[in-house]
């Protein structure tokens, strides 16, 4: 607990030097999927508070992930976007067009979906900017909500079976959600094999 209030103290004393590294972050995170997105979520609200920390998460991914679809659909005919075509990001294409788009705003919503995944297959899909940014923006409200909502008040978490219990619960059906969504896409992959057989 140390450690935290150290961050703490720190935060307070430059918070505009923690508003921008928490921005550039989550924003960044969104062209380097190899970034910790929860961690930074979860480092966000821990250091400018619940309302702070996911308002600022949120713009910053929502910002990156709206830039980063922009470009490939802009560009995605292009021999530079061809590495972005591998086999699974091919597979995830075939599953959305087949699917639709009514689990968009599910895949960013659940932590458990890689979102990097899902907003190149969008662009490559060429989807509607004014379909794909709205869903992609409350989805990822939600998802920010549900990891900033324990970091903010670390010690009144812990000190609250009620909450723990609630966030249980949150995980539980974030993980169910994600895990219906991976087994949709696996059961198109296998369909896809059986076709090509």
């Amino acid at each position: 607990m140390e450690y935290i209030q150290e961050l703490n103290h720190f935060a307070q004393n430059y918070w505009i030097l923690t508003m921008i590294i928490g921005l550039l972050a989550s924003f960044i995170e969104s062209f380097l999927p190899i970034l910790p997105l929860m961690a930074i979520v979860g480092a966000n609200a821990l250091l400018l508070g619940l309302f702070g920390g996911l308002v600022l998460s949120w713009i910053g991914s929502g910002l990156g992930t709206a830039l980063l679809f922009l470009i490939i659909s802009r560009f995605n005919d292009n021999k530079l976007f061809n590495k972005f075509r591998n086999k699974k990001v091919n597979k995830a294409i075939k599953w959305m067009d087949k699917k639709g788009f009514k689990l968009l705003f599910f895949a960013y919503s659940c932590p458990f979906v890689p979102s990097f995944l899902v907003t190149i297959a969008s662009a490559f899909c060429k989807v509607d900017p004014k379909c794909f940014i709205p869903a992609m923006l409350s989805g990822k409200f939600i998802m920010f909500l549900f990891i900033s909502y324990p970091m903010s008040d670390i010690k009144g978490f812990i000190n609250s079976p009620v909450k723990i219990l609630v966030f249980c619960l949150l995980v539980f059906l974030s993980w169910t959600i994600g895990n219906k969504v991976k087994k949709s896409l696996e059961n198109h992959e296998k369909d896809n094999e059986t076709e090509n057989v």
